[in-house]
C-alpha cells in the first residue's frame, strides 16, 4: 500500500487486514513503495497518486510489469502521461470506504477485470478496467 497520508493509510490498513489480508507497508514514497515490491511479497496493492516523493507514475510502471493489480486511490487526476500510457487503470476518487477498495481489490485479485466481467463501478470510481501489460 502507498499512502502518503497517516490517517488514510491506517484506515486502509486495519480493512485489509479485516478481510484477511496482510498488509505490505504502508509506504509514504514511491522510493519506499518500489523498495517493498522489490521484495517480492506484493499481491496488490492500493496506490495514492500523490506520494511525499512525487506521483505515483514509477510505481504504476512496476505494477504493471509485475502484472500485480492494483487500485489508484486519489483525490486529484492522474498525471497526464500516466492517463495517456495507461488509460484504463482503476481509479477510486477520496473519500471512498475502505472497506469498498478491499472488496475491489479482492474482485480484482480473484481474477475478475481481467478475463471475467468486472463488478458495476462504485459511485467513486473514475476509470475504465484494469490496463492490460
Amino acid at each position: 500500500m502507498a499512502e502518503d497520508e497517516s490517517f488514510i493509510a491506517l484506515d486502509l490498513a486495519l480493512a485489509v487486514e479485516d478481510a484477511g489480508g496482510k498488509v505490505v507497508g504502508p509506504a509514504a514514497s514511491g522510493e519506499e513503495t518500489l523498495a517493498l515490491l522489490a521484495t517480492g511479497t506484493v499481491g496488490a496493492a492500493i496506490l495514492d497518486v500523490n506520494l511525499v516523493d512525487g506521483d505515483c507514475s514509477a510505481v504504476v510502471e512496476v505494477l504493471m510489469g509485475l502484472d500485480i493489480p492494483f487500485i489508484v486511490h486519489t483525490a486529484v487526476d492522474l498525471p497526464p502521461a500516466l492517463k495517456a500510457r495507461f488509460s484504463g487503470l482503476i481509479v477510486q476518487t477520496k473519500p471512498c470506504p475502505a472497506a469498498n477498495l478491499v472488496a475491489q481489490l479482492e474482485s480484482l485479485i480473484a481474477g475478475l477485470g481481467r478475463d471475467a466481467p468486472r463488478p458495476p463501478p462504485s459511485a467513486h470510481d473514475r476509470g475504465q478496467a484494469l490496463a492490460q501489460p
